[in-house]
């Protein structure tokens, strides 16, 4: 009888014992390998100052990355292809935001065309974008045209007014056009490009009602008209020719150069009118070559390849069209980046996806030049460099040290990078520094 009790003991204490170090061991194991949320909140600042644009160095998850479950929706090669594309459609909206009790930040995102909405690392900060989504400027302010009164709409069903240009905002829509009559003269207000496409739309208010405002295509517009016998700075359909310049792709790059035709420019009795000529108008009917080719827009040089279209038979009051090449950079300058407190060299091993900040060809312009000039410091208060500009500061791998987990991070110092780079040139390297958090 004593031998039974002694043996029950015994096999009992064994079972609790293996129960108690295997319910250990899996907590143990649980509490290593994943993440807790410890906030989920919507945000719920101006939408349009968070547009993001992703950077390919993290995948998007259907929950946190880190947490139980997470499945992967996008991989970084997706991202970083629509980080780099020259779609507006292919931007995300940030619209939520979550911090893990590891001290990682996760933003919710949707793209703008809907194709994609999950869950992405953010960096260590609810203060500004990181890890692998940065702040996009969906545009790009330009300069009004020298006339901005008296212009109407060319075609309001094919270019109609939009409160945002369409897919620069997520869920961009159309300006209300119910207070709008045909034949309405437009005052343009301002003016910007597509950061990706380049095309120059122009924000307009109706003379007659301005409740009808918005932002319409620049190719949409017809330009105003008036009597060029007393008035031969204005651009009319009776005086000038509107020279648009387009990309290999079609699309319109800089602004549209309103070629003002001169009584001085003409033939001896020859009459400047809607629909004549130049061939038979003007003593030199090559002159609208000229001034196309003297106007090209900045980056640009005119391309080989032009449409058929002998400028002797190009009519007064039409659109010219010129195709140019973007110029090629003959001064790119490469990046280096190292840590302001040691000076040393920050590897992209160190980093997060094992690389360096991937910049769009735009983004690469910036540190480009056709020549070999000096550098001005200006150049690094550029907004890449800030407000969660890709260049803005860069996310180490996680690191274990000891059981203390961290991931490390570092932000840009633009008064040592400024120091470091006095007087180098385009095509010289740029060394950045960053000071870590």
């Amino acid at each position: 009888m004593k031998f039974e009790a002694r043996k029950s003991l015994y096999v009992g204490l064994a079972a609790l014992s293996f129960v108690a170090a295997t319910g250990f061991a899996a907590t143990q194991a649980s509490a290593k390998t994943y993440a807790r949320v410890t906030s989920n909140a919507t945000l719920t600042t101006d939408p349009t100052t968070r547009n993001v644009t992703t950077n390919g160095s993290n995948a998007l998850y259907t929950k946190a990355g880190t947490l139980r479950g997470a499945r992967v929706v996008a991989g970084k090669a997706t991202l970083a292809q629509y980080g780099n594309s020259n779609s507006s459609q292919q931007y995300f909206r940030a619209y939520r935001v979550a911090t893990t009790n590891k001290g990682s930040v996760y933003y919710k995102v949707v793209s703008f065309n809907g194709n994609l909405r999950g869950w992405i690392y953010g960096g260590r900060s609810t203060n500004a974008f990181g890890g692998g989504i940065a702040s996009a400027n969906t545009m790009t302010p330009a300069s009004l045209p020298s006339v901005t009164k008296g212009y109407t709409l060319t075609n309001v069903n094919k270019n109609s007014l939009w409160v945002n240009p369409k897919w620069s905002q997520y869920k961009a829509k159309q300006a209300d056009m119910s207070g709008y009559k045909s034949g309405d003269t437009f005052t343009i207000t301002s003016a910007a490009t597509k950061t990706r496409e380049g095309w120059l739309y122009y924000q307009v208010t109706d003379d007659n009602n301005s409740a009808v405002t918005g932002w319409v295509f620049a190719g949409g517009l017809t330009a105003p008209a008036t009597n060029p016998s007393t008035n031969t700075t204005t651009p009319t359909k009776d005086n000038s020719i509107q020279i648009v310049y387009l990309n290999a792709s079609g699309q319109q790059v800089g602004q549209t150069y309103n070629w003002i035709i001169q009584s001085s420019d003409l033939k001896s009795g020859a009459k400047l009118t809607n629909g004549a000529k130049l061939g038979d108008i003007l003593t030199n009917s090559t002159e609208l070559t000229d001034v196309a080719n003297k106007n090209v827009p900045a980056g640009y040089t005119i391309s080989k390849s032009q449409p058929n279209n002998p400028v002797a038979n190009v009519t007064v009051g039409s659109n010219y069209t010129v195709y140019v090449d973007q110029s090629v950079q003959k001064y790119a300058s490469q990046l280096t980046y190292y840590d302001a407190k040691t000076n040393n060299q920050i590897l992209s091993s160190q980093l997060q996806g094992n690389s360096y900040p991937q910049l769009s060809t735009i983004e690469q312009g910036i540190f480009s030049s056709p020549t070999q000039t000096t550098i001005q410091p200006a150049l690094f208060d550029n907004a890449i460099f800030t407000n969660g500009g890709r260049l803005s500061g860069l996310t180490g791998n996680t690191i274990n040290a000891g059981g203390q987990i961290f991931t490390p991070s570092w932000r840009f110092d633009a008064a040592k990078t400024k120091q470091a780079n006095a007087n180098i040139k385009y095509g010289d390297t740029i060394k950045l520094y960053y000071d870590e958090n």
